[in-house]
C-alpha cells in the first residue's frame, strides 16, 4: 500500500530509496547468524573448555559461597527435576541447595518423587533466614529454569574480579516446546529506566547476603526484592556477564519475546519549566508550515517559546510562513548565514533562548501527539538525566528513529529503523524509556543549565555527529541520555537537507567521523542499551559472529 502511494504520487526517488533498503533487508536477513550455531560456538562447552574451568575454579584465590533456593511450586516435579539436574551439573562446587516444598517429603520427612544422594541440596519447609545458613551469596531459581553448566563459575568469577558488586546477573535464552534453545535476551550492562519498567535481570540473579536478608521477606517476592536493593546499591555494584547462563523453558505462544512493561509517569516540576523550541530551516515552506502548526495546533504543553533560525531563506512560500507565524508572541526568528553548519545554529538559538528547557526540532518534524512535549520535558527535569530523545517514524508510520547505537567504523545507526511504529522491539526495548548511546538532535530536549555546561554543540562537527558528540559529553558527564517511546513524532527526513549522495559530503562525512573518533576513542562503541553478544551493526539487534566480552573468549 506504502509503495502504491508512493508510485502514485510521482515520489519515484522516495520509492527507489524504500526499495533499495527493503532489498537490504532481505540480504541481510540472508546473512543472519541462526541461534543454534551461534550457541554451539558461545555458550556450549567442550571437553577441553570444561577442564580449564574446573582448574581456574581451583585457583581462584577466594571461592564465593552460593545459596540457591528453589520454590516447588504446583507439585512442579518434572521442572524441578530439569532444574536440579542443571545444578547438579555445575562445574563450580561451591553450593548448597535449599529447596523449599512439603511435598517432596513423606511422612517421615523422607525424600520422595526423586533419590538424590548429593548432601548439597536440602529439602525445607520455608527458606533459611539466618545469615549462618546462608552461602555469601543467595540465587532464587524458578522451576523449570535450566542453569548453564558454566553459570555458577561466570558468578564466582565475576564476584572475585570485582569485589564490590552486590547483585550479578547474566543473558538468559529459552527452551520451547521441541525442547530447542531458541531466543535469547542479549541485555544491556545497569540501565536503572528499563529497569524500572521491566525486570529485565533474570531469571539468574546473585544478591550479596546481606543485601538480600535486610530487603527479603514473606510479603516481598524477588521483584520486590530487587525493586528495594537497587535503591540501595550504585550502579557500580551491579554487574552484567555478557554470556547466556540460564534457558526457561516457554509455550509457543512466543509471548516472552514481548514481556510486559510498566511506564512510570515523573511528575513536572512546578511552576513548570519554560521551553524552548529551537528550529533551524532554509526554504521549504510547505513543510515548515506543517511543522509550526503541529506545535501550536496539536501541543498541550503551553509554557513555550519558538526560536526560528532563518538560514537564508528565499522561497515565497516560506518568507510567507514565517511572517504569519511572526504574528504569535511566543515565536521570533534569527538569522544565520554561511554554509549550513547545525551545530551553530542550534548554539546561536540557545544563546537567545530563555527556556529552562531547550527542544532542538528539524523543520521537517510534525508533531502528531498532544504529549509529546510534556514527556520530554518531565523525563529530561529528572536531575539525573542530561538528554531525552523522542520516537520519530517515517510518514509511512515506520521507524526512523528510537535511540543511536555504535556501529562499525565509529558510524552510528538507529536502533529499530524500519520497523513498524507499533512494534513492541527487542524484548519489548520499544514500550520501554531506556538509556541509550545517543539521541538525534532532531527532536532532543536537554535542560539549559546542561546545554551551558557541556557547551553546547561541537561546531566542528557541521552536520552529522554534532548530536551524538553532545550525548557523549553528557554521558561522560554521568547523565544519562534516553529514549522514550511516549514522545511521538513524524519525521520527514532529510527534505531540508537532501540525502547525503556526493562525493563532496560522503567526504565531509569522513572527516566528522575522524573528529568524533578522535575525540572520543573506545568511548564511542560504549551503549548503555546493547550487548557485546549482538553485531555492532548500529542497532540490528542481531547475533554477532565473533562478540568481544563473550566468556568464551578468556579460553
Amino acid at each position: 500500500m506504502t509503495a502504491w502511494r508512493l508510485f502514485s504520487s510521482g515520489r519515484l526517488k522516495e520509492l527507489t530509496r524504500r526499495t533499495a533498503r527493503f532489498l537490504l533487508a532481505l540480504n541481510k536477513t540472508k546473512e543472519e547468524i541462526l541461534y543454534p550455531e551461534w550457541r554451539r560456538n558461545w555458550v556450549e562447552l567442550n571437553e577441553s573448555e570444561r577442564e580449564k574451568i574446573v582448574q581456574m575454579a581451583i585457583d581462584l584465590p577466594h571461592n564465593p559461597s552460593f545459596s540457591l533456593l528453589l520454590n516447588n511450586q504446583e507439585q512442579a516435579s518434572t521442572s524441578i527435576l530439569k532444574t536440579i539436574n542443571s545444578i547438579l551439573n555445575q562445574l563450580y562446587p561451591n553450593w548448597i541447595l535449599f529447596i523449599d516444598g512439603y511435598d517432596l517429603l513423606d511422612k517421615k520427612g523422607q525424600q520422595k518423587i526423586f533419590e538424590i544422594q548429593d548432601t548439597r541440596i536440602k529439602i525445607v519447609d520455608s527458606y533459611p533466614s539466618n545469615s549462618s545458613e546462608l552461602g555469601e551469596w543467595v540465587v532464587e531459581v524458578a522451576p523449570g529454569v535450566q542453569l548453564d553448566e558454566k553459570a555458577l563459575f561466570a558468578n564466582a568469577l565475576a564476584i572475585v574480579n570485582n569485589p564490590e558488586v552486590k547483585i550479578v546477573y547474566g543473558d538468559h535464552d529459552h527452551i520451547d516446546a521441541s525442547n530447542n534453545f531458541c531466543d535469547p535476551h542479549m541485555k544491556p550492562d545497569w540501565n536503572p529506566d528499563l529497569f524500572a519498567a521491566m525486570n529485565y535481570l533474570g531469571p539468574l540473579i546473585a544478591v550479596e547476603k546481606e543485601l538480600w536478608i535486610d530487603n527479603r521477606t514473606e510479603k516481598t517476592d524477588l521483584n520486590g526484592l530487587l525493586s528495594q536493593t537497587v535503591e540501595s546499591v550504585s550502579g557500580d555494584e551491579i554487574f552484567h556477564i555478557c554470556d547466556v547462563l540460564a534457558s526457561v523453558p516457554v509455550t509457543d505462544s512466543r509471548t516472552h519475546l514481548s514481556p510486559n512493561c510498566k511506564r512510570t509517569i515523573h511528575p513536572l516540576p512546578e511552576p513548570n519549566p519554560s521551553v524552548s523550541i529551537l528550529i533551524p530551516t532554509r526554504d521549504n515552506g510547505r513543510m515548515l508550515d506543517k511543522c509550526l502548526k503541529s506545535i501550536f495546533e496539536e501541543t498541550s504543553y503551553s509554557n513555550f517559546e519558538v526560536i526560528l533560525v532563518d538560514h537564508e531563506t528565499s522561497e515565497s512560500k516560506a518568507l510567507k510562513v514565517i511572517e504569519e507565524f511572526k504574528k504569535k508572541e511566543s515565536f521570533k526568528t534569527i538569522n544565520f548565514s554561511g554554509s549550513f553548519n547545525f551545530a551553530s545554529m542550534m548554539n546561536l538559538a540557545g544563546a537567545h533562548a530563555e527556556g529552562d528547557v531547550l527542544i532542538l526540532l528539524n523543520n521537517d518534524v510534525e508533531a502528531i501527539d498532544s504529549g509529546w512535549l510534556q514527556e520530554l520535558v518531565s523525563q529530561v527535569s529528572r536531575p539525573e538525566v542530561g538528554i531525552v530523545g523522542a520516537l520519530l517514524l517515517f510518514s509511512d508510520g515506520t521507524i526512523q528513529h528510537a535511540g543511536i547505537h555504535p556501529g562499525l567504523g565509529g558510524l552510528m545507526g538507529h536502533g529499530h529503523k524500519h520497523l513498524l511504529g507499533d512494534s513492541s522491539g527487542y524484548f519489548s526495548r520499544l514500550k520501554a524509556v531506556h538509556s541509550v548511546a545517543a539521541v538525534t538532535g532532531a527532536c532532543m530536549a536537554v535542560k539549559k543549565s546542561t546545554w551551558v555546561d557541556l557547551g553546547g554543540m561541537n561546531e566542528d562537527l557541521a552536520v552529522a555527529y554534532n548530536d551524538v558528540d553532545l550525548c557523549l559529553k553528557a554521558r561522560n558527564s554521568g547523565l544519562r541520555v534516553l529514549f522514550t517511546p511516549f514522545a511521538r513524532l513524524l519525521h520527514h527526513e532529510s527534505v531540508s537537507r537532501g540525502i547525503d549522495e556526493s562525493v563532496e559530503k560522503n567526504q565531509r562525512l569522513q572527516d566528522e567521523i575522524k573528529i568524533i573518533q578522535h575525540e572520543w576513542g573506545s568511548f564511542l562503541d560504549n551503549d548503555p542499551a546493547y550487548n557485546t553478544n549482538l553485531s555492532f551493526d548500529g542497532g540490528g539487534f542481531k547475533l554477532n559472529k565473533n562478540p568481544a566480552n563473550n566468556f568464551k573468549t578468556i579460553f
